[in-house]
This record gives C-alpha cells, structure tokens and sequence, in this order.
C-alpha cells in the first residue's frame, strides 16, 4: 500500500436485489476518504463466458456511476473462488482497505471476516441517514482491539469531520475495570491527538451487551454508524447460537456496522 492513489474502497458486487445499498455505500466511503471505488465479484464458476457475463454487468454499472460521478476512480475486479478465498489477495494484492456489503445471508460472509485483514462494512438502506457517518458509536470494553476499532473512529473524525460518542463498559472484575480504563485513556489520547469532536459516555452494562446496548441507542437517537469488533475467540456455543456480531449485523436495520477482525493486523489508511 505506498500510497494514497494505490487504496480502495471494495464493494462486494452479488447482483441481489439490495447491492445496490452496497454500492450506494461504497460510493459515499469512496468520497469520504478520497479512495478509487472498486466494484467486486468473487466468481465461483469457472467458464470463460461467466466472467465475461459478470464483467459485462460491472462494466454497466461503472459507465452510470462515472456519468453521475466523474471524480471519483471506478474500477471493477472479478476473482476466482468464493468471498473467503478471496479476502487476502482484495487487500495485499488490490490494495483494498474495505469491503462494503450488505447485511444479507450475514453468516455465510463472516467466514471471512474472521480471517479479514480489513473492515467490513456491513449495511442495509441507503436512506439519507444511513449515508451521514457523522455521528459513530464506538463501544469499548476490556479487549485490547479496542485500539484497533477506535483507529477507524478517528479516521471518520478527520476525514468526515464526525463527532465520535465513546461507549465504556462497566466491569466489576478489576483486572477488566483497568483494562477498560486503560483503553479509554489511549482512545481519548488518539482523538485529541487529531483535535476530533468526540465524548466518552458510560454504562453499567458489561462488555459483553455493551454492543447490543449500543446498537440500541443507534436506534433510538442520532447515531449513524456502529463500530465493533468481530469475535476473537469463537466458541463451540457461538457456532451454535450464532455469533454476537452476527445478531448485532441483523437488527442493524438502517444503522451500518463496520466490523473489525482482531485476530489480524490491520491495514492503515493512508493520508
């Protein structure tokens, strides 16, 4: 990733009837961040005129987005193999530092978040709210990624001039308290680093509803972004009743979630 003309802004292109609140999505973050948008298709079959057929449709699609977009870069990139296959190579080879998909048949997507070296961005409308990411909620609790999801808070901050509300957990074990207080220290140190808007609010809820709870005040006041990271350590119960972040996706409703996999190192945007 050498330099700023090199990053983009992925966008998983599925042909459902709802990619086009993934595209409307990436075209935003694509504006926000002065990236290239790049429109993708995993291609899980394996003829010649499949790719054809799918390049074709991309290459619509592109030609009406620069008719009403001429300053942002447009490009499109079909891979062979499915979403999991294909995550590495989106963001070391093509440069990619975010997927944008919609929340759709979320668990079979996860797979490759949880081996994800960028954020995924996950949406549902492409109402005027939903495009605003001025107001982003950022939960922290005692895991250390929290650094990680509060990166991408500031990046809105500077880049979108959002004001970030800080969500702290509440924990009775100490060693979790400290963490906790530790992780708000380096998060209020980031954002006034950057001189960003930002407010640290806590709740007596513990670290493991508090993105459910924040989810909850996305849904009842002015909140249009919800940042979380995705599961660390995934349990047999998790595969059972569904992972926390995959609930959290589902009730999303009109709120996107950028969803952060802490098991690798993440790529940085660059300025």
């Amino acid at each position: 990733m050498a330099n700023l003309s090199e990053q983009r802004i992925m966008v998983l292109c599925d042909f459902s009837e709802s990619m086009n609140n993934a595209i409307v999505h990436g075209v935003r973050i694509s504006g926000i961040f002065q990236k290239e948008l790049c429109l993708f298709h995993p291609l899980q079959q394996k003829g010649k005129s499949d790719k054809l057929a799918v390049q074709k449709a991309l290459g619509k699609i592109i030609h009406k987005l620069k008719n009403d977009l001429p300053n942002i870069p447009i490009s499109s990139l079909t891979l062979k193999g499915d979403l999991t296959q294909c995550i590495d190579r989106i963001a070391n080879k093509y440069d990619g530092i975010m997927l944008v998909l919609t929340s759709e048949k979320v668990k079979k997507k996860l797979p490759a978040l949880q081996i994800s070296q960028i954020p995924f961005l996950f949406v549902n409308s492409s109402d005027e709210h939903s495009l605003n990411y001025k107001n982003p909620i950022l939960p922290v609790d005692f895991r250390k990624v929290m650094k990680d999801t509060s990166l991408w808070a500031s990046y809105f901050g500077r880049f979108n001039q959002a004001k970030t509300t800080v969500l702290a957990a509440t924990e009775k074990n100490k060693d979790d308290a400290k963490m906790i207080r530790k992780n708000l220290k380096f998060i209020e140190k980031l954002l006034m680093k950057f001189k960003l808007d930002f407010q640290i609010q806590k709740t007596p809820k513990g670290s493991f509803k508090l993105p459910f709870e924040a989810l909850n005040k996305c849904h009842q006041t002015h909140y249009d972004l919800l940042i979380i990271p995705s599961s660390k350590n995934i349990s047999l119960i998790d595969l059972v009743i569904g992972l926390p972040e995959a609930k959290i996706i589902k009730k999303a409703q009109q709120v996107p979630v950028l969803c952060i996999n802490p098991k690798r190192d993440m790529y940085i945007l660059c300025d």
